[in-house]
């Protein structure tokens, strides 16, 4: 991947909404001086910009994608990405660790600041040096606009992040905070331990086998195997190309706390009422709306839900 006559060469989107960016406005700043002339930076504030930018970026052939945000912008920005640029293959992508949450980014090795990861991009570029990169597939929930992202939930894993987002800035000793919190109110019953907690009915059916209906504490999908704090529940989805490694936990939640050292070392959990597969295509059914998450990003889709394999995209990685 070496610079050619087209321009620009990296194109980056920063999120000016991002908790950090707002923190920091001088960050956008730091990475137009960094990019130079030879680059171009984006501010999209809406969609509408957003998709107008990726259209330009298609139309200019750029070499790579900068992000400047978390797992929700990234989120934001491919699902724009791939709308503009249809079955055409997106250009590498480069993650600058902008956001609160930056778990796809730490989970392939991805560490620093936003300025220093970009200047160490734009060196290497323009020395026409080899950059690193790993694939992965993005997964996707069909809809009006179909939603592309790596991290699927719902139930526990939506709940978690619904707590984590509440009250004070969320960072990564607040999630260890209140997953210890939790695992202390499930000793009591606590309140904490009953909102996370809380069941979901579902019908699930997998590459068309419908599984019984039960009661879910959670559904997860991923192709990527970190859903954070080095917890890895989708462990094989970064050596099974071109599928969805879901779990659905229909156990206890104790049965559950119990397998947090399995998932946290990335090993196949053992207690009844979990199933781990590898899929190309899931469809949830509730008997009301299934609220979820992608990426760290809160979305309310109908009673009838499906997570499908996407594109597969190049993750640059140091």
């Amino acid at each position: 991947m070496r610079p050619g006559a087209r321009l620009p060469g990296i194109a980056v989107v920063t999120n000016p909404r991002s908790r950090q960016n707002r923190r920091d406005p001088a960050i956008a700043g730091q990475l137009a001086y960094v990019l130079g002339e030879r680059g171009q930076l984006a501010q999209p504030t809406n969609r509408e910009e957003l998709v107008d930018a990726a259209r330009r970026f298609r139309d200019h052939g750029i070499d790579v994608l900068a992000i400047n945000g978390g797992d929700g912008t990234a989120h934001v920005v491919l699902t724009a990405m791939v709308q503009a640029y249809g079955s055409d293959p997106l250009p590498p992508i480069a993650l600058l660790r902008g956001g609160t949450m930056n778990t796809v980014a730490s989970g392939i090795g991805v560490k620093g600041s936003p300025a220093a990861l970009l200047g160490a991009l734009v060196a290497r570029y323009h020395a026409g040096e080899p950059l690193g990169e790993v694939e992965r597939n993005l997964l996707c929930v069909p809809g009006p606009v179909p939603q592309y992202g790596f991290l699927f939930g719902n139930g526990l894993i939506a709940n978690f992040l619904e707590a984590y987002y509440a009250g004070s800035e969320p960072s990564p000793q607040k999630a260890a905070w209140i997953l210890a919190r939790a695992v202390a109110s499930a000793l009591v019953g606590g309140a904490l331990f009953r909102r996370l907690m809380r069941p979901i009915e579902l019908e699930v059916e997998v590459d068309g086998v419908a599984w019984a209906p039960a009661s879910y504490l959670c559904v997860g999908a991923g192709t990527v195997d970190d859903i954070g704090l080095r917890f890895r529940p989708f462990h094989l989805a970064p050596t099974h190309p071109n599928h969805v490694h879901a779990v659905a936990f229909g156990c206890s939640p104790f049965a559950l706390i119990g397998q947090l050292g399995n998932i946290w070392l990335a090993r196949p959990t053992s207690a009844p009422g979990i199933r781990s597969v590898l899929a190309r295509r899931m469809v949830l059914r509730g008997n009301m709306p299934i609220p979820y998450m992608i990426d760290g990003d809160f979305h309310t889709g109908m009673q009838t839900l499906t997570i499908e394999v996407g594109p597969r995209v190049r993750l640059l990685v140091p």
